[in-house]
């Protein structure tokens, strides 16, 4: 195949791949994204350069040139999400290029390398490579551990060792990188196995410290060196792979029939370039698969060679509209998070410009794919002065907010996309009646609290709330959302109703839905009041959720 048919295999692979995957750049950041722009933005450059060059072990996970890309675009680009999946998109086609040039150096002839870095190229265990630009991390330690090797495979062994040391300054899975180059000298190499030396001592200087490095608490980053640890990271991967249930594992005795040593190294490969993800069985996560891969392009390009044209053909046909069957199915998930995620960054965005002299904020849910430290991220990036403060309704520190004079809330209505805020005025009044559905002041709600849901919000066993007693109220009503596992775990909720410490008695639900009961009002003054809610029976749901409930509140209130 001449060089210019290449560069237009080449090139329409790129269009393909860039057709399959153009609503990646619809998408928006994840949590780790906006902290990771966060904590670099003003970084000093001789920070990066300090770290990069450090033979110790990052103890926070601080990876220079992987942040770099961060701190690089989170300076000239802001929030533009396009330019970050640009770069993360011409990163991976650099990679197919690399793995085919990878490929030809091992002695695939053109086609079977174009058909081995094809399959690299397009693998929907690695969506999340092509989609989130959090993992830059991947495959930007994918592209030195490629440079790494075909330096390696020309001699150039002492060259080598820069990219590698850049690729786990990318990322630490690059550690495993001298047990595949041992494997390569063992089946296909000159067996110079001292030349691997200088390899093994960085991997074991790093390995080491990140082993005896002080751990105050267990994490899902905790090694964990037992059986089931292992079985369940094999379980996972191997059913990722070839994208069925334990379909990688078949690529073992296909390995050993074919007998080549070139197929044995691809195989070998997958397992060994997890590295120390085997024995991480909280963090099992198919993107995970992105360097791994590389092993699987060796073992199909060199197994084509036993393969018919005609085969490879038909396997393709079949292989390519799987994944992208694949690719739209997961490609909805992405977007509905990702427009969930912008709408609430840019009503932040929009809310602190209008509002700069904000020194605090105690927010009440936000979009499920935001964790606490992304949400803290949104709004520290629009407000980066130290002193601003962050925190979630059913905090212990939110809650110590909630006390103040004056403070800001903000409350997240995932069905409307609306985030709400509102600022506390000292002596204004509290509402007298409370609609989950709408964006209710935080500070109403004491102690007892999960964050607001889709209508509802959630009480523990007992709950408190802050409301105002009107002066023509006569009862008072709480209305519950009585669903349908609840409603079979315990086929009624007992809820007792006190004002200021005084029982109003008990009323019972026992019709699954939403329902609403009403308490007579004894005779009192208007003015602020505390309600208290309390169930007869605390509730452990059998669908796994691990925190303690009470009944789901709809609304509650005086009425008239």
């Amino acid at each position: 195949m001449s060089p210019r048919r290449l560069i237009l295999v080449f090139l329409a692979l790129t269009v393909l791949f860039l057709a399959a995957n153009r609503a990646a750049y619809k998408g928006y950041f994840s949590d780790d994204d906006l902290d990771n722009l966060v904590q670099t933005r003003g970084a000093e450059v001789s920070y990066f350069a300090k770290e990069l060059v450090s033979p110790k072990f990052s103890t926070w996970n601080f990876r220079p040139v992987g942040h770099a890309y961060y701190r690089l675009l989170g300076d000239t680009e802001g929030l533009r999400f396009p330019v970050y999946i640009g770069v993360l998109h011409a990163l991976h086609l650099l990679n197919v290029v690399l793995v085919f040039l990878v490929l030809r150096r091992l002695g695939a002839t053109q086609v079977n390398a174009c058909a081995g870095a094809l399959l690299f190229a397009f693998h929907m265990a690695c969506f999340d490579a092509y989609w989130k630009p959090m993992y830059v991390f991947d495959v930007g330690c994918a592209f030195f551990v490629l440079l790494a090797l075909l330096a390696y495979l020309n001699g150039r062994w002492l060259l080598a060792l820069i990219p590698f040391w850049l690729a786990y300054k990318t990322k630490e899975t690059a550690v495993a990188l001298p047990m595949f180059l041992l494997l390569y000298e063992w089946l296909l190499g000159e067996r110079k196995f001292k030349r691997l030396l200088p390899f093994f001592a960085v991997s074991v200087n790093f390995g080491l410290q990140a082993m005896l490095a002080p751990k105050t608490v267990e994490s899902p980053y905790t090694f964990r060196f037992t059986g089931a640890a292992l079985w369940t990271t094999i379980s996972y991967y191997s059913a990722k792979v070839l994208l069925a249930p334990y379909s990688g594992l078949l690529l073992i005795p296909a390995a050993w029939w074919l007998k080549d040593r070139r197929i044995w190294l691809g195989v070998a490969g997958i397992a060994v370039l997890l590295g120390p993800l085997w024995f991480l069985p909280e963090r099992t996560y198919a993107v995970y698969l992105y360097l791994p891969l590389i092993g699987l392009a060796i073992a199909a390009a060199f197994a084509a060679e036993r393969i018919s044209p005609v085969c490879i053909g038909i396997f393709f046909l079949l292989w390519i509209p799987s994944n992208y069957l694949i690719l739209r199915k997961q490609r909805g998930v992405a977007l509905e998070a990702a427009q969930q995620v912008r709408g609430y960054v840019q009503q932040v965005g929009g809310a602190l410009a209008a509002h700069p002299d904000w020194k605090s904020i105690v927010y009440d849910r936000a979009p499920l794919s935001l964790h606490p430290w992304g949400v803290s991220a949104a709004y520290r990036w629009f407000q980066p002065a130290r002193d601003f403060r962050v925190d979630p309704i059913d905090s212990a520190e939110g809650r110590r907010l909630l006390q103040e004079a004056t403070v800001q809330t903000a409350s997240w209505n995932p069905a409307r996309r609306v985030l709400s805020f509102q600022q506390r005025v000292p002596g204004a009044p509290n509402p007298s009646f409370v609609d989950m559905a709408e964006g209710n002041p935080a500070w109403l709600f004491l102690d007892g609290w999960h964050a607001i849901e889709a209508g509802f919000r959630w009480m523990k066993p007992q709950a408190s709330l802050a409301l105002q007693r009107p002066a023509d109220a006569r009862s008072f009503a709480v209305r519950i959302n009585f669903g349908p596992v609840q409603f079979q775990d315990m086929g009624r909720v007992d809820l007792e109703l006190l004002l200021d410490g005084q029982s109003l008695g008990i009323r019972s639900y026992t019709a699954q839905g939403w329902h609403e009961q009403q308490w007579a009002l004894p005779a009192g003054p208007a003015g602020p009041v505390q309600v208290t809610l309390r169930v007869g029976k605390p509730y452990k749901p059998s669908n796994g959720d691990p925190r303690p409930l009470g009944a789901a509140i709809v609304a509650l209130g005086f009425k008239p």
